[in-house]
């Protein structure tokens, strides 16, 4: 008996002996060396910076310092990620990875799920969105000349399968404010207290399937797509939806109040206005 657990002994010495120094040989630089290959290779326009690696226990990938970029422009920077493979998704058709991280003054999680099809391979990444400072997104300045500022929190899901990618967000921003470039009903910024939207986006345009926002000044729903021009940098507006003054706004405007904005009627039943055309200089239409 005594033989047994001497040699039992031995060998869990021996094996964390071999994690330690798996531990602290690690070769980090290799391995970013390697993350950066695999998606330059995987998306050709997509470029990855990692300032530090580190493995982690259970199995995994700690990432500090993470950028992405996307033809030379900044799309994500993320202060920590942690990855986790499911060891034994990876003798499995589907393929899942875990993910958290903390960026944005925010945290997320979700997971990757990599379905390895004989004909082509399909990726489809879930995640959940928490406490996310959305005035600090740099994609954010590619949408819109506003400046949005508020607690992003909600849900994302992006798919890709050769040639088609597709991202579906539901997404709910709270305690923000709006600053309007250029002004809007003659105000340079509107407060809110959330923003719910459901979007959706394919690379080409951002469908707007339903927004709504409620706060002090007024409420609104809104609806539409953004279309991104391949041939330039400009984005085409075709958005509609309502919009409800409240007291305190129609009080900061004083005269300037349109008369559509006038009637008590359209202020409880919401006015119907239109945005149109190129994003540099839309046309606002209330009927």
């Amino acid at each position: 008996m005594k033989f047994y657990k001497t040699r039992f002994a031995w060998a869990a010495y021996i094996l964390c002996a071999a994690l330690l120094f798996l531990y602290v040989l690690f070769p980090s630089d290799l391995a970013k060396e390697y993350l950066a290959d695999y998606i330059r290779q995987t998306h050709p326009k997509v470029t990855l910076e990692i300032g530090r690696l580190k493995l982690g226990f259970p199995p995994g990938l700690t990432l500090y310092d993470v950028s992405v970029y996307h033809s030379g422009r900044a799309i994500a920077d993320v202060d920590k990620l942690k990855i986790s493979p499911d060891l034994l998704s990876l003798f499995l058709e589907t393929t899942r990875i875990g993910f958290k991280g903390k960026g944005y003054g925010g945290n997320f999680k979700g997971n990757v799920d990599i379905i390895n099809q004989t004909d082509n391979r399909e990726i489809i990444i879930d995640a959940d969105l928490a406490g996310i400072q959305v005035n600090q997104l740099e994609a954010l300045s590619d949408l819109t000349r506003h400046k949005i500022y508020g607690n992003l929190d909600g849900t994302l899901t992006f798919t890709a399968k050769v040639p088609h990618q597709a991202l579906v967000g539901d997404l709910t921003l709270t305690d923000g404010k709006i600053e309007m470039a250029p002004p809007l009903l003659a105000q340079r910024v509107l407060t809110f207290d959330s923003i719910d939207a459901e979007l959706s986006f394919n690379g080409r345009s951002l469908t707007i399937e339903h927004c709504e926002l409620h706060g002090d000044q007024l409420d609104g729903a809104l609806a539409g797509s953004i279309k991104f021009s391949p041939h330039s940098s400009g984005k085409i507006l075709d958005l509609s939806g309502t919009v409800r003054p409240h007291e305190a706004l129609l009080a900061q405007m004083g005269k300037q109040i349109p008369q559509l904005l006038a009637d008590k009627t359209l202020q409880t039943q919401g006015v119907p206005f239109k945005i149109k055309g190129p994003m540099d200089s839309p046309t606002y239409s209330f009927y």
